[in-house]
């Protein structure tokens, strides 16, 4: 039978291998009698052999390694994969005998392979996976060979392009999620040259069970590697994920997310950690065993760090879990925070990006800012002052953009859109950091859902409008962030210019601000613009020093309308940069509301205190 492209991975540009006829009689008998009855992933994706569970996809990219990684049922216990370069010897070339571990998939026992492979950096490699001897079986059956390019050297001025994802793998009662399906083929065709998540790889719990494999389908199975998830990227793009929240823990003696996502030599490399942890009792917490896992590497002239943000919401004590994680992984002295330091202090001169779960600002009302990361003295202050360009992070089922609130302070981003169930933005209110959020409620509406945003963005009025991923590209130091969602569509780009020496200049305050009484009631205020050495980006509205909105850089009048009869309200308004940087307050201008309706405006500018 014919597969449809939707429904199975298909890469590069290598002649198709035969399926053997043992392989094609069972994905018949599978289509007739088997899959309906027992809720299984649809016959038609299985053009790659039956044998095959976890189609093969890449890790540890990093210098001139990669690792492929796979996973089979147990008729064999023995596979290999074979490569070579791309458009200049054939795709088996070389041969690489992989090892084995027996893993546990909804109560299914199943071989994950993992093979690690010497390679030349900034090379294209094509590769096949087999199984067993005599016959040896070509577990991709009649699809094409995959393609991936190895990671670029340290110092390379080559542009590149990666993609952040983060809180995805999660399906329906049905195992279905096609909002995840849809962002995984945009993720597919992005040119990223490879993806790091922000955490929270599997629903609800990370495991086996939840990351899953091609065959098997429902409700918390098979949301990571089921055939239109993972499995349609992650043959040609290596992936690199954050740990978090959901997936910290585990029963087993492997952790699943070690496990199925080796980083072997990033982790050895920079001297980083990622192992399961015996931890205890901080704050009143039980003794447990997690997840320890951050680590750095270099692509081309940047460095990035896979850092640990995330803590058991079923572990708290006496304390939160924002509160547990900074006094396991982030107070002075901790291992990761010194491992840290040490690392951003010897490498000084390179663009650096972080990669962390927890979020720095946030404005979802349930997955809200982690306070316990902010300040100069906390991880925000390391981060700046050894600099980090921009700090990537989850948790939050939203998208969030945040300008830099002060000097010991960076560039943040909220991407936790990645296929899980989202949330919506703003419940209460919008911060004065968030210049652009995107949120999603299905409660809203009578059940029908309606979109939430903060800052510039306009209010989505699709889901699909919110699930998404950024794509990151660098080219010297010219940073752009170009945020996609799930139906390919792009909002928010934001060009950043990151020199050797940071803009740390702010812009002008806005002056002469001007508000006036309207005949309906609102305050209206206008200000001419403000300067900056390099380009204002957006302005800040503040009534009675609290933000009340954040406009475009081109937009320089506001009208409120949340005003009380016989109120006064005093008004502000702060410009920002690309950089982050914040001006000085406008001078303030004072509305009285009068007691009873009037048209007439009363004004006083005074000079800010």
């Amino acid at each position: 039978m014919t597969t449809p492209t939707s429904m199975r991975p298909s890469f590069g540009r290598h002649s198709q291998p035969s399926r053997r006829p043992a392989a094609r009689w069972l994905a018949t008998l599978w289509a007739l009698s088997l899959a309906p009855l027992l809720g299984l992933w649809p016959p038609a994706a299985l053009a790659y052999d039956t044998h095959l569970r976890r189609y093969p996809y890449l890790t540890d990219v990093v210098e001139g390694w990669a690792t492929i990684n796979w996973a089979t049922d147990q008729s064999s216990a023995t596979s290999v994969v074979r490569w070579g370069r791309a458009g200049a010897e054939s795709c088996t070339a070389h041969t690489a005998v992989a090892t084995s571990s027996t893993i546990n998939v909804n109560q299914v026992l199943l071989y994950q392979w993992k093979a690690q492979l010497a390679l030349k950096p900034d090379t294209e490699y094509c590769y096949r996976i087999y199984q067993g001897s005599a016959p040896e079986i070509d577990l991709l059956g009649s699809d094409r060979s995959p393609r991936f390019r190895t990671q670029l050297p340290a110092g390379s001025s080559k542009a590149f392009s990666f993609a952040v994802f983060g809180d995805w793998g999660e399906v329906d009662d049905n195992g279905n999620n096609p909002d995840q399906a849809n962002l995984m083929r945009q993720i597919a065709a992005s040119g990223a040259r490879f993806a790091i998540t922000t955490g929270d790889n599997g629903y609800p719990s990370g495991s086996q069970a939840n990351y899953g494999d091609l065959v098997q389908k429902g409700q918390g199975l098979s949301g990571v590697f089921g055939p239109t998830f993972w499995a349609v990227a992650g043959a040609s793009i290596p992936l690199f994920p954050a740990i978090g929240n959901h997936g910290l823990g585990s029963s087993t003696p492997n952790h699943p997310q070690i496990l199925a996502f080796p980083q072997d030599r990033a982790v050895a490399s920079s001297g980083g950690r990622y192992v399961k942890d015996s931890y205890c009792c901080l704050n009143g917490t039980s003794p447990a065993s997690y997840a320890s896992a951050w680590y750095a590497f270099d692509a081309g002239n940047a460095r990035f760090y896979v850092l640990h943000a995330a803590w058991s919401e079923t572990n708290i004590g006496q304390s939160d879990e924002y509160a547990n994680d900074y006094d396991y992984h982030w107070a002075p002295g901790t291992p990761q925070y010194q491992w840290l330091v040490n690392d951003l202090a010897t490498h000084p001169s390179k663009l650096k990006f972080a990669f962390l779960h927890y979020p720095l600002y946030s404005d979802n009302s349930t997955e809200g800012s982690d306070q316990f990361l902010q300040g100069g003295d906390r991880l925000e202050g390391l981060l700046s002052r050894s600099g980090v360009n921009i700090m990537f992070s989850g948790h939050a089922h939203s998208y969030q953009r945040n300008i830099k609130p002060h000097s010991d302070s960076l560039i943040s981003y909220v991407t936790g859109g990645g296929g899980a169930k989202l949330a919506p933005v703003g419940g209460k209110g919008c911060s004065s950091v968030d210049a652009y959020a995107l949120g999603w409620s299905y409660s809203a509406n009578g059940g029908a859902g309606a979109g939430s945003a903060c800052g510039a963005a306009p209010v989505p009025v699709a889901a699909s409008q919110v699930f998404h991923f950024l794509l990151v590209r660098v080219n010297g130091t010219q940073v752009t962030v170009t945020p996609t969602d799930s139906r390919g569509r792009t909002f928010d780009v934001q060009v950043y210019e990151f020199a050797r020496l940071p803009d740390t200049q702010p812009p002008s305050p806005p002056a002469n601000l001007q508000a006036a009484l309207t005949p309906t009631g609102a305050v209206a205020l206008s200000w001419p613009a403000a300067t900056d050495n390099v380009a204002v980006t957006s302005y800040v509205i503040m009534r009675n020093r609290s933000t009340v909105a954040t406009l475009g850089a081109d937009t320089r009048a506001y009208r409120d309308t949340a005003v009380t009869p016989g109120a006064t309200y005093r008004y502000e308004v702060v410009a920002t940069d690309q950089a982050g940087n914040r001006s000085a307050p406008s001078p303030a201008a004072t509305v009285a509301i009068p007691a009873t309706s009037t048209s007439l405006p009363i004004y006083l500018p005074v000079a800010y205190a």
